[in-house]
Order: C-alpha cells, then sequence, then structure tokens
C-alpha cells in the first residue's frame, strides 16, 4: 500500500509560501512598451479600422533595399552555422575600414563587435561597464529603460533649447556634482549625435571641449552613431573618438543609412589598448551568452554595406538629401507658424515646443506633452511623441516629429509600385533643393509631406483662435 502523503500535507511544504504561476520580477511588474514601438503598432491598428493617420511618432528609413545587399543576402543565404560571437572577420575587417573612409577613427578589427542591432549592444555595454550613466535630456527612449534594466542610476544632464539642445561641460560638471550629492556615482555618459528625438548634431568644437571633459573626469563615452551617415549638409559629424579615442566607444548599424532596421546588425567600435581589450573580452563573454552571435547571412550580406561601393554610396548620399529636404520643408513650414524648433542637422527628426500655446491648451484639458500627444491622435489623427518619452519633465509641451514617412510618393501603390516610386525619387535627389538656400528649384511633389504642412497650418490656426 502507498504510504506516501500529498505533497501540499507534507512538513517539508509547510516550510514554504506558494504562490500562483508566472509572477512577474517585483522590479519589472511596471515596465512597459518602447513607446517608439508603442505608438508604431498604435498607428497600425488604427489604420487597419480605417482611420487614415499622419504617422509623424516612428522613425524608420523606408527606402527600398539596394540591389547589392539583397543579391549578397541571396548569396548568403544557405550560410546556417554559428557566426563566431563578435562577428565574421570579414565583416569586422570592412567595418574597420569603413570608419577610417568615413569618420576619420583607425581601428582594427579586433576592436570590432557585431550584434543583432546596435540596441541590445548598448544595453549589453550597459551591463558590462561601471558606474552610473549621464544622459543629456532629452535623449532616446530606450536609454533610461536600459540603464535602470542594468541596475544603475540615470543622471541627467540639462541641454540648452535655444541652442540646438547643446551639451556643455558646465551643464555635465553640475550634474556630476549633484549625482555625487544623491549618492549616485557617473561613470558613462552616453551621447547621440546626431540625435533622436531632436535631429540636432553637436558642433565640432562641442565635441572636442566634450572629450576633453569626459578625459579629466575618467568618464567612458558611449557615442551612439546610428544616424552618423545622413548629416544634412550644414553642420559635418564627428565622433568623440576623434579627440577621446582610449574612452570613447562607436555603436552603429545598418538601420538608418542603408534602410536595412529589420535585418537587425549593429557594431560596437571598442578603445584599443590593454582597457579597450577587456572590455570585448567581457562584452564578447555576455554577448555569448545571450545572443551567441547575429544572423550569419545577414552578416556575409552586411559586408558588402561596408565595403567600398560607389552605387552603394550613392545611395546612402541620396537618401540622406532626401531626408534632409523633407526634414527641412516640414521645419519650415514650422518656423513660419511661429512654432519654436531647434534646426535639423541630420536623420529624420523635428522636435516643436508648443509652450507658447499653453494657457489655449488648457482650455482643451492640456497639460502634459503625453496629453498634447494624444489630443492631437485623437482629434487630428497626427502620431508623434511627448518629449516626456525622451527625458523630459511631464508638463514639457515638445513632441518629437518623424518625418521618415513623409517620403512616401504615394499611400496607396501596391509595395512593389511604391519601391518602383522610391527609386525614382532617389534617382532625383541630387537636384532637390538644398536645406536652407534661397533661390533653390521646387522639390518633387510629395503629398504626405503636403499633408503634413496642411495639417499643422490647420493645427496652429486653431490653436491661434483658442488664444
Amino acid at each position: 500500500m502507498d504510504q506516501h502523503t500529498p505533497l501540499q500535507a507534507t512538513a517539508t511544504s509547510q516550510r514554504f509560501e506558494f504562490s500562483a504561476p508566472l509572477e512577474l520580477a517585483e522590479a519589472r511588474r511596471d515596465m512597459v512598451s518602447s513607446p517608439t514601438l508603442a505608438i508604431n503598432e498604435a498607428v497600425s491598428r488604427r489604420r487597419a479600422e480605417g482611420k487614415e493617420t499622419l504617422h509623424l511618432g516612428f522613425g524608420e528609413a523606408i527606402f527600398p533595399l539596394h540591389p547589392a545587399l539583397r543579391q549578397a543576402l541571396a548569396e548568403a543565404i544557405e550560410s546556417t552555422g554559428y557566426a563566431p560571437v563578435a562577428g565574421v572577420l570579414k565583416l569586422r575587417q570592412a567595418i574597420a575600414g569603413y570608419m577610417e573612409r568615413t569618420r576619420g577613427i583607425s581601428c582594427s578589427a579586433e576592436q570590432v563587435v557585431v550584434g543583432p542591432g546596435s540596441k541590445p549592444l548598448l544595453y549589453a555595454l550597459l551591463q558590462v561597464l561601471e558606474g552610473d550613466v549621464l544622459v543629456p535630456r532629452p535623449s532616446w527612449v530606450s536609454y533610461g529603460p536600459q540603464i535602470r534594466l542594468a541596475g544603475w542610476q540615470v543622471v541627467p544632464v540639462a541641454t540648452d533649447p535655444a541652442d540646438h539642445h547643446r551639451l556643455t561641460p558646465e551643464a555635465l560638471s553640475d550634474a556630476v556634482t549633484a549625482a555625487h550629492a544623491s549618492g549616485a556615482k557617473p561613470r558613462v555618459l552616453i551621447v547621440n549625435s546626431p540625435s533622436n528625438p531632436t535631429g540636432g548634431m553637436l558642433a565640432e568644437e562641442d565635441v572636442a571641449v566634450l572629450g576633453a571633459w569626459a578625459r579629466a573626469h575618467g568618464i567612458t563615452i558611449i557615442s551612439d552613431e546610428i544616424y552618423a551617415e545622413l548629416a544634412h549638409g550644414w553642420r559635418p559629424h564627428v565622433s568623440p573618438a576623434r579627440f577621446y579615442p582610449e574612452g570613447s566607444i562607436i555603436t552603429g548599424g545598418l538601420s538608418k543609412a542603408f534602410s536595412a532596421g529589420g535585418w537587425r546588425l549593429g557594431y560596437a567600435i571598442l578603445p584599443a589598448g590593454e582597457r579597450g581589450a577587456q572590455l570585448g573580452k567581457a562584452l564578447r563573454a555576455l554577448a555569448s551568452e545571450i545572443w551567441s552571435a547575429a544572423a550569419t547571412p545577414i552578416e556575409k550580406a552586411a559586408i558588402v554595406a561596408f565595403t567600398p561601393n560607389t552605387d552603394l554610396e550613392t545611395y546612402v548620399r541620396r537618401s540622406a538629401r532626401i531626408h534632409g529636404y523633407v526634414t527641412h520643408a516640414l521645419y519650415q513650414t514650422l518656423i513660419e507658424l511661429g512654432v519654436a524648433c531647434p534646426k535639423p542637422a541630420a536623420g529624420f527628426y523635428l522636435y516643436p515646443d508648443f509652450a507658447p500655446w499653453r494657457g489655449a491648451l488648457v482650455n482643451l484639458g492640456v497639460t502634459t506633452g503625453q496629453q498634447l500627444a494624444q489630443y492631437l491622435l485623437d482629434e487630428w489623427a497626427i502620431a508623434t511623441l511627448p518629449g516626456v518619452a525622451f527625458g523630459e519633465e511631464p508638463d514639457a509641451l515638445r513632441l518629437r516629429l518623424s518625418t521618415s514617412h513623409l517620403s512616401i510618393v504615394s499611400t496607396g501603390s501596391a509595395p512593389k509600385e511604391q519601391a518602383a516610386e522610391l527609386w525614382q525619387l532617389l534617382a532625383q535627389a541630387d537636384a532637390l533643393p538644398v536645406p536652407g538656400e534661397v533661390g533653390q528649384p521646387v522639390g518633387p511633389d510629395l503629398p504626405e509631406l503636403a499633408k503634413a504642412q496642411l495639417r499643422w497650418r490647420e493645427v496652429i490656426g486653431y490653436f491661434n483662435s483658442l488664444a
């Protein structure tokens, strides 16, 4: 006869307190989705319901994949074995050469670590580096959550909204002093130039001073340069690694310049020397336990992207020209309407401030940036993101506008027809008006851009009527 007592009645089980399965870790119970991905999914749902929506909420390069990359992926599709944790050697060599040609940064393949997008590489770096993290305000939505997930404190650094959200040594020193007073120990600074959300870019002299400040304070710089190739022409991109090579880490990838966000291919460039080697060892060890390696066919195809190729370089240059044209066209409309907005220097973002209409917005029940973004979505079918998503105070009335979807020529076209239209637009890119120059020829007919300009004129006109 079986003499075993049911588990719940045993003396051993009485020492434990059982609960329901699938209980979340306490520190993760309040997590929410990335605001950028959430707004993109919200717009998709609205459109599926037949609700017309002007999509300024999600930044995604939408140009068709270059044939050279498509062909390279087709040829690599049978490469099903695991790649090395740090990435295929030929790819790392190609990236090192690319950094030398395009940014004047000398590095070896041993300093390059490849991953499934720059986003996980940023998170992995925060896991292996020591110290709390200085983050300019405003900054990309995922820096703060990643820092907290890694167990560090976010140390916000004020930027100057009147000067392209400029980052200064004085502001950094003030942030460090305040951090030490509260018990934090900042050892890392994240810099995103060109910037998401502002579209701004640090001037060369500011980058030089920034590097000197970081060296003097023993601060590691993580320089997120994912938009570096998409400069609009009036201000060149300069990496902190040019002035502070021993303490700067560069991250980047395929998603913006090559319109290949879905490929999820990123890289990190680590400093040379013994400390850089130790960082590389730790980063590779962590990667080996999380993602093992980036997808091998994507890695092999990406070799072509970073290898000298006149056609690809033309494609990237023309993409940047179109992003610049569209972004500056909407920027100029906002300025003409009296909306304060930093002049964009790269990428496809604007960061306007609607504070002058604060009094009028109160009449609509709008007192925060989040409420303003929701009001514009509900009442005007404009998808945006509020400044609070980028580290601003809740009552800030700044919004991030992405212009990347305004290059679409015809929203009703089938995918192949839309790709053909975008290729035609790319072919015309060199003849586009130069942003900021007067007397330029009229640009192409872009209905989504025209719709955005008209919608904002209507919105600001309505706000003015409430004042």
